[in-house]
């Protein structure tokens, strides 16, 4: 995939200009662990500190529930390093508590893009879609989650999940085929773990269309259910920035105008 060296933006194959900055994109970023992304920043090792004391204090703002203060931090911090998983979970999960859904789901595939076997994204991913009742894509990422832990007191926990997110699953397919509740669920053929594309291969034609959430609102059916996707979308001009107007790929986490937060509807 080519990036923007100025911005760091993925672009699709295709793509030979960056439409933000106007400089030819290439086929790599430099392997360095942070980025100067913000002007005026000094070295990597105040970049790294900067970065630090960010993702403390909004660790610290979250703990103390204070979500508005900890939404700024943590912006803040996805900007100047974006491929360390806590970061975007600690996101995700303040959006969750802001009643956030898209940004939230949006945030976890962030952690996920940077490490697919992170064990607090997978938990989280799956946590949160079972709250959605979006359960065959939280069967997914809980089966994964299983594959990699070695806690016996949290695959406990996981195996009590996938036992709830299973027994849904039944339900839904009982309702569907009319057959007796008390039927006993058989896991299905493990499914292969999503790549960092986060592109879904050979759905299966009896189930919902995924969503590209291009629309205003979170993408609901009319029983109420969230329906999530795995593809990031970074290079469509679907979205707007709240606070400045400015075009926006819909699943961009932050406004590169004027850096606040990509929200799909304003904070309450």
């Amino acid at each position: 995939m080519p990036y923007c060296p100025k911005c760091k933006a993925e672009y699709r194959e295709g793509f030979k200009v960056c439409v933000d900055c106007k400089v030819a994109l290439v086929s790599e970023l430099p392997q360095e662990e942070t980025v100067e992304l913000l002007e005026g920043q000094g070295d990597d090792q105040a970049t790294l500190d900067k970065y630090n004391a960010l993702l403390a204090e909004g660790e610290q703002a979250f703990d103390n529930e204070d979500t508005r203060k900890a939404l700024e931090l943590l912006n803040e911090a996805t900007q100047i390093n974006a491929d360390d998983p806590q970061v975007w979970n600690l996101l995700g999960l303040t959006y969750e508590a802001l009643g956030h859904e898209r940004e939230a789901w949006r945030s976890f595939k962030f952690a996920l893009r940077a490490d697919q076997d992170d064990l607090h994204a997978l938990w989280y991913a799956a946590h949160f879609l079972f709250e959605q009742e979006d359960y065959p894509l939280a069967m997914n990422f809980i089966k994964h989650y299983l594959e990699l832990e070695t806690d016996a007191a949290e695959i406990k926990e996981a195996e009590q999940l996938k036992e709830d997110i299973g027994y849904h699953l039944r339900s839904l397919e009982d309702l569907n085929s009319g057959a007796n509740p008390a039927t006993q669920f058989e896991d299905e053929e493990e499914e292969e773990v999503p790549s960092d594309k986060f592109t879904i291969l050979d759905e299966d034609e009896d189930e919902p269309e995924l969503e590209d959430f291009e629309d205003e609102e979170l993408p609901l059916e009319e029983t109420g259910h969230f329906q999530a996707d795995l593809q990031l979308m970074l290079t469509d001009r679907n979205s707007k920035c709240l606070s400045c107007g400015t075009a926006l790929p819909t699943d961009a986490p932050y406004c590169f105008n004027c850096r606040k937060p990509h929200l799909y509807k304003p904070l309450d």
